[in-house]
């Protein structure tokens, strides 16, 4: 695990507000390197940064690389790239879809189910664990989180500039 730096190290803590987005992409790094050790403990056979494409392509047969992408707000890059490596984890397959030959569908293998069936138990026990830190922090992360991002649908922080600026 990586040491967190002193304040006297650490640039966000310097500047402040405006590096907002590397304070966020630190605590996702925490997040995905603990989350991996959780699933590997649990003898869970998967990549923790693709955990919500593999589990919506596993509840959800059928998917195109598309509406998984759409799903998860992805970009369309960033869902291949996940896809790519569900398939070459031997999780995830990609079928010719019958109706539209330029398209694939996604289909989880047999491979994915038993590992579907051991990260639902996982992410019960995550539940629960995330649960006790927002308790702990005083505020529901999740809930942080979507409002934060409608904020910035409903007014951009462009928006935001420009009117602070009056």
């Amino acid at each position: 695990m990586r040491d967190v730096p002193s304040s006297d190290d650490d640039l966000v803590d310097q500047v402040g507000r405006p590096f907002l987005a590397r304070r966020i992409a630190q605590f996702h790094d925490v997040l995905a390197e603990q989350g991996q050790q959780v699933l590997d403990a649990a003898g869970v056979d998967l990549d923790s940064r693709l955990g919500s494409a593999f589990y919506l392509i596993a509840t959800r047969p059928g998917l195109s690389v598309a509406s998984l992408a759409d799903a998860l707000t992805l970009s369309h890059q960033l869902a291949t790239y996940r896809v790519k490596k569900l398939v070459e984890a031997g999780l995830v397959s990609r079928i010719r879809d019958p109706q539209d030959r330029t398209r694939s569908i996604l289909q989880p293998t047999a491979k994915a189910e038993v590992e579907l069936a051991k990260l639902q138990t996982v992410m019960g026990r995550l539940d629960r664990a995330y649960a006790g830190l927002f308790e702990e922090l005083g505020v529901d992360l999740l809930e942080l989180a979507v409002r934060a991002r409608e904020a910035l649908v409903r007014q951009s922080l462009w928006e935001r500039i420009d009117h602070a600026d009056d």
